[in-house]
Formats: structure tokens, C-alpha cells, sequence
């Protein structure tokens, strides 16, 4: 028996406890639901399932300043392109550009007397990533928040067959 098996047999939902506002497409809340770091932590996770076919799925979670609607709005867009950002970047690679600046200098002060040096350095680090593709076929299929309300999480997500194009559902 799985340990969330086991919390569900004693009552306790381990995604109830951590979470609110929980909906997610009923295809993928097994998965979900089945380990709760796949809800908790951004980014991209793939999941074998039968047949070859395999279910691709990408979170997104931005923290809410408050919660009105404009920032819900904006927020729930941000989690969208975070989510496919993260699945381009697992299949498509990351570019990553680093630039470090630093920048010495002396100060002297002169009292008439005495003369005081101090040396003082500034370093300025930043880092860029970029990824670019083309997804098809993914939607919302789960959105949650955190228990105090203030991280919005949204997953994009799509069953894919063995070369990885998305499966279309006909219902």
C-alpha cells in the first residue's frame, strides 16, 4: 500500500492539507494527486504511461500580491507561460548567459593630519536564460493554490503518444 494510500484510508489528504481552490482534469489528477512535488515544485514532468504513450505535464506558480482580480488575471498568465516554458526548455535545452562585473576602487580621506584609505569593491552578477519552441496541443489541466492563497499554480499538460506528439481526444 502507497503511503497516500494510506493517509486517504486514515482520512487525511496530504493534497488538502498543503493546498487550496484544488481542480484538476480528472486524466491527470492521479498523477498529481499521487505525489504531492509534482504539485509543489515549477516545472516540467513527464510520466510513462501504457501503450508507449506518455503524459507531459508543466506547472507554473507565481506569489499573489492580494487577491484581486486583475492580479488573479495576470497571475494565472504568468503560471500558463511558465508552464510551457518549462516543458520547451526540458525538450528544447536552455541557453544560459552569465556576465560578472566588478568594479574596484579606493577612497582616500585627507584630514590634515591623517590619511585614511578604504578600499571598496561592487560586483554586479547576472544571469539569462532563454528558451524558444512551439508547443502544441497543451491546456490547463489543473489549478490550485497554496493554503494561505498567495502562490497561484497552474498545469498545462497533454497525454502524448511514443514520438511525442500530442493525443487528441474526440469526445
Amino acid at each position: 500500500m502507497t503511503p497516500f494510500a494510506l493517509l486517504l484510508l486514515l482520512g487525511a489528504d496530504p493534497v488538502e492539507e498543503k493546498f487550496k481552490d484544488v481542480s484538476i482534469e480528472k486524466e491527470f489528477a492521479p498523477y498529481l494527486r499521487a505525489n504531492i512535488l509534482l504539485m509543489e515544485v515549477a516545472g516540467a514532468k513527464v510520466i510513462r504511461l501504457k501503450k508507449g504513450r506518455f503524459a507531459v505535464i508543466g506547472v507554473g506558480s507565481v506569489f499573489l500580491a492580494d487577491d484581486g482580480a486583475r492580479v488573479r488575471i495576470d497571475g494565472e498568465k504568468a503560471c500558463k507561460v511558465k508552464a510551457l516554458a518549462a516543458i520547451v526548455s526540458e525538450r528544447e535545452g536552455v541557453q544560459v548567459a552569465h556576465e560578472e562585473t566588478v568594479e574596484d576602487r579606493t577612497v582616500i580621506v585627507l584630514d590634515g593630519k591623517d590619511e585614511k584609505a578604504k578600499s571598496v569593491s561592487k560586483v554586479l552578477s547576472l544571469t539569462k536564460t532563454k528558451t524558444q519552441g512551439v508547443i502544441k496541443g497543451m491546456s490547463a489541466v489543473g489549478r490550485w493554490r497554496s493554503k494561505d492563497g498567495k502562490v497561484l499554480y497552474i498545469a498545462m499538460g497533454a497525454v502524448c503518444d511514443a514520438k511525442g506528439e500530442p493525443i487528441i481526444d474526440e469526445r
